[in-house]
């Protein structure tokens, strides 16, 4: 029978398990993200204490490791977890045309894979030289740590992709490096991911990722563009911007006219990001120095025909007692006229 751990052995009176039992068990500690085996996990390196690969010239260094490995080579085969101390190779010499290469940690286990070893090390394979190189397919039981490129002789230094899968404990935070990395099976509901290249939180609904929160991100620069405006000039176009939260941008444009604008077609302004066409949006302003009067409020329009990052519409009141609404049009656009508008909308 298998061993179990209310199986007391006769001799010590502690729980008995075979060196498989034993991995599948220690699974339970393993994320599972990646897999639909049970007794699977995710392959992949701790990623703390920074990078597990690093190049000098043409000394690769493989730092002190912590991973798990998943070889799959059978659904009972359970996952290993692996520490290997840091190690160097050395890239082999270039070729008259470029190469790709690879670094992979591997797993070797006679009882699984009939490879006649039992053993657990990294592996440098060398891809063929070519004027558009292709790396080496990864082995079986193994998961790729980096690629160097490798120039043609004479066209300097390997350069290393350091792209090894992350992984952590169950019930963690998954950590992955861009969205493309987020798995689709071997997750449940519930399951939370660290996007790194978006700084996004994600949490899988059951049956797709959904974005719980992002890191906000400090206010860029961006420069509107008019259309409508004829021969209308700026001495002042610029713009900021931020993204506040999922999906929610605040803005601000601001422009002062320098050659006054001609013509009676509607003058447009572009957003800093595509827009969010669901529902009509309009962000507030104001106009200074147009006909009289003078002072004006101004509001930007986004249509639900629309598309892209333009605000299809700048609407302006008249003024007037009846406070009518007009299009702004480039014969509206008076040399010396300060517009600003600012606000928040939705992405597309």
């Amino acid at each position: 029978m298998p061993a179990d751990p209310l199986f007391i052995n006769e001799s010590g009176g502690s729980p008995e398990y075979n060196a498989a039992e034993l991995r599948r068990a220690l699974g339970v500690y393993a994320s599972k993200a990646g897999t639909l085996d049970r007794f699977g996990a995710r392959s992949g390196v701790h990623p703390a204490g920074g990078p597990a690969l690093t190049l000098s010239g043409t000394t690769l260094t493989v730092g002190h490791l912590q991973a798990v490995v998943y070889p799959a080579a059978s659904t009972t085969q359970g996952p290993y977890l692996v520490q290997l101390p840091q190690h160097t190779w050395s890239v082999p010499a270039a070729a008259a045309q470029p190469r790709k290469d690879i670094v992979v940690l591997r797993v070797w286990d006679d009882d699984e894979d009939g490879s006649g070893d039992r053993k657990t090390d990294t592996q440098y394979l060398t891809g063929s030289a070519a004027p558009s190189p292709v790396e080496p397919s990864v082995p079986a039981g193994a998961f790729r740590l980096g690629t160097i490129d490798v120039p043609a002789s004479g066209g300097g230094n390997p350069v290393l992709t350091y792209n090894a899968p992350w992984t952590v404990a169950t019930g963690g935070i998954l950590p992955v490096r861009t969205g493309v990395d987020l798995p689709t099976t071997g997750i449940y509901e519930g399951t939370y991911a660290d996007v790194a290249d978006v700084n996004q939180l994600v949490r899988w609904s059951g049956s797709a990722w959904d974005v719980v929160a992002e890191v906000p991100t400090a206010y860029n620069t961006y420069t509107p563009a008019f259309t409508g405006q004829g021969s209308g000039t700026f001495s002042t176009l610029t713009g900021r911007w931020k993204r506040i939260s999922y999906k929610t941008v605040h803005f601000i444009a601001y422009w002062v006219v320098s050659t006054a604008g001609t013509g009676s077609g509607n003058v447009t302004i572009t957003a800093p990001t595509s827009i969010d066409r669901t529902v009509r949006q309009s962000v507030m302003g104001n106009l200074e120095g147009a006909a009289s009067p003078s002072l004006r409020h101004v509001a930007a329009v986004s249509f639900t025909g629309g598309s892209g990052a333009v605000f299809d519409r700048l609407r302006f009141d008249s003024g007037s007692s009846t406070n009518a609404l007009s299009n702004l049009t480039g014969a509206d656009l008076a040399s010396g006229m300060l517009g600003v508008i600012q606000g928040i909308y939705m992405e597309a």
